[in-house]
Parts: C-alpha cells; sequence; structure tokens
C-alpha cells in the first residue's frame, strides 16, 4: 500500500495528517499533481488497486478506510471495503471485487485536451501563486474550473490558496450547481466471504 497526498502547500499541510494517521507504509507528497494528472482523478480520496504487474484493477474508488465524525470524533472502520481488500488479496486475479478492464477504463476515464489545458492553467497558477502574483494565479484557477468545472481537485486546492469569495461560489453551492463532489458511487457487488 502506497499513499500519496496532493496538496499544493506540501509538506506544510500534508504532515500534520500523517502523522495523525501513523501509517505502516510510504507515504508520499505530490504537491504538483503529477498523479491525479496520470491517474485522471477529479477528486480524494481515489483508491487504485495496482496488481503486481502494474495493471490498474480497479480504479477511482472515492472511499475512506476510516472517516472520522467532526462532531464527535468518533472514528469509524469502512470494514466492508477493507473486507474487499482482504479478499484480492487472498484471491488475487480470481477476486469478485475486481472490475473488468472495459469498466476499469470507465472508472478512470480518458483524458482530453479540455484535461491537458485545465492542469497547465492549474499549475501556472499555483506557480504564480507562490511567486507572489495571487491575482494572476486566480485567473488561472478559474481558466482551469471553466474548463473542468467537475474537477473538485482544482477547486479544493484554489480555494485552499485563498477564498471561495475569489470565484463567486461556496463549496456547497458548487455542488448543487456543478454536481457533487464524488459523482461516481462506490461500487462493490454483494459477495459472500470465504
Amino acid at each position: 500500500m502506497i499513499t500519496v497526498g496532493c496538496d499544493v502547500k506540501g509538506a506544510e499541510v500534508e504532515r500534520e495528517y500523517i502523522e495523525a494517521a501513523r501509517p505502516e507504509h510510504p507515504s508520499l507528497l505530490d504537491p504538483t499533481f503529477i498523479v491525479p494528472e496520470l491517474y485522471n482523478t477529479r477528486n480524494v480520496p481515489a483508491v487504485f488497486w495496482i496488481d503486481e504487474d502494474g495493471w490498474i484493477v480497479r480504479g477511482n474508488d472515492p472511499v475512506y478506510a476510516t472517516r472520522r465524525n467532526r462532531e464527535t470524533g468518533e472514528t469509524t472502520i469502512n470494514e466492508r471495503y477493507l473486507e474487499a481488500v482482504r479478499d484480492w488479496v487472498r484471491h488475487g486475479s480470481r477476486s469478485a471485487y475486481l472490475t473488468s478492464q472495459l469498466e476499469t477504463q470507465r472508472r478512470v476515464g480518458a483524458t482530453d485536451e479540455a484535461n491537458d489545458q485545465a492542469m497547465a492553467h492549474f499549475r501556472l497558477g499555483v506557480h504564480l501563486d507562490r511567486n507572489g502574483h495571487h491575482e494572476e494565479a486566480v485567473a488561472q484557477f478559474k481558466a482551469a474550473l471553466a474548463l473542468k468545472p467537475e474537477n473538485w481537485n482544482y477547486r479544493r486546492q484554489a480555494y485552499n490558496l485563498g477564498s471561495a469569495d475569489e470565484y463567486g461560489i461556496t463549496m456547497q453551492e458548487a455542488m448543487q450547481t456543478v454536481g457533487p463532489m464524488y459523482a461516481m458511487p462506490l461500487e462493490l457487488p454483494e459477495v459472500q466471504s470465504t
């Protein structure tokens, strides 16, 4: 298992989450969003199962292994999803939780020219913001969002570097007009555990 934290503020922000989680696996940082570009993710979390041969055998699951209730502090474990992972470990390519190549491709999606242009605007916006040109950065983030409004990675990071006021729409309003953050539901077949 490997986790990749994607936040334009990098270690400054990610460290507290990694330390709180106390992972026993590598936790990498990707402040330039190379992994979201390569895997065509549009939000976090995005979970990919990659086999020993490097093939994605299940992709882009919008799932947390554990969730913490912000109001109560209570943590719950997503046992159903973890059992699916355990089934894959036990049964490998025979696991019922793997998706076909066609379904995996549908879940990951295909990149297009608008994706490439939006990523270029996004990266330029990050560069401008880091170098003290926030107003110009906002214009680039707006261009990225105009091309790919459903990409919540762009929206989260743009708001992270500024405020929703600069974009004229809050996260809640965007969910109502652009669509939900997690447009792809988690789909797990009902399988008897063996």
